[in-house]
């Protein structure tokens, strides 16, 4: 597939740390699986440095939209800098692309997601596909930040596990002295999701995050027996 250009639609903080970007891919013919990254170059940068100005980002957005959207929590590097200055309709390059969390095809196999922080980028995608597609998926997302600000998606969330009752939502955060908080405390454990998955061994499971993060979720999922081909990670 050859670069395609795409234009900067919209951008805004989402909250305390993350900045979500939209991207006008009309006319592009561009086209990715649900789960997949690629390479964005920004085309007119006003600010430069060394880490320049083309990045790799997890496509946040579903498919069947006309944009593309993607989010970061670098908030000081030149390229973000841009992203927040830069005209309307300034033009960026997206590259081919690729990942390792790829939705899988057949919706009668559930699917579960063990995702931490800025990971859940590729898994809002995949969820969004789900709902909007009205696919036959029954999803599990067990999500942990530090916080309840630093949880991106969260009202998207809570609405599509409402008015999608085969998506189940499991937030958790480190935070025990958030009063407002209504769901779970702590990191993501074996007890956790023994609790909410009927038969560990069945689902495809997706594991996203830092890399401590991933390695831990993949320990807890092999004492499980779960086999090591059910088992997608992408470590951020």
């Amino acid at each position: 597939m050859q670069e395609k250009i795409i234009r900067l639609k919209d951008r805004k903080k989402i909250n305390k740390n993350t900045l979500a970007m939209w991207f006008d891919k009309t006319g592009t013919g561009y086209e990715f699986e649900p789960g997949q990254y690629a390479q964005i170059t920004l085309l007119e940068p006003v600010y430069n440095d060394a880490e320049g100005n083309s990045r790799l980002f997890s496509i946040c957005s579903s498919p069947q939209k006309d944009y593309l959207m993607f989010t970061t929590r670098a908030l000081d590097s030149a390229f973000n800098k841009n992203i927040l200055e830069l005209p309307m309709g300034s033009k960026a390059s997206i590259g081919e692309p690729g990942g390792n969390t790829v939705l899988h095809k057949d919706s009668k196999i559930p699917a579960v997601f063990l995702i931490g922080g800025i990971g859940i980028t590729p898994v809002r995608c995949m969820v969004e596909y789900i709902v909007e597609s009205n696919l036959p998926y029954k999803a599990y997302l067990f999500f942990s930040n530090p916080d309840s600000e630093s949880m991106a998606f969260l009202n998207e969330f809570e609405i599509w596990a409402k008015d999608y009752p085969d998506f189940k939502f499991i937030p958790t955060i480190d935070d025990v002295n958030d009063k407002n908080w209504k769901y779970k405390f702590g990191y993501i454990n074996r007890d956790m999701i023994v609790k909410y998955i009927p038969d560990v061994k069945a689902p495809i499971y997706y594991i996203v995050g830092p890399p401590q993060m991933v390695d831990a979720m993949e320990q807890i999922l092999l004492g499980l027996e779960v086999s090591a081909d059910k088992i997608k990670l992408e470590k951020f």
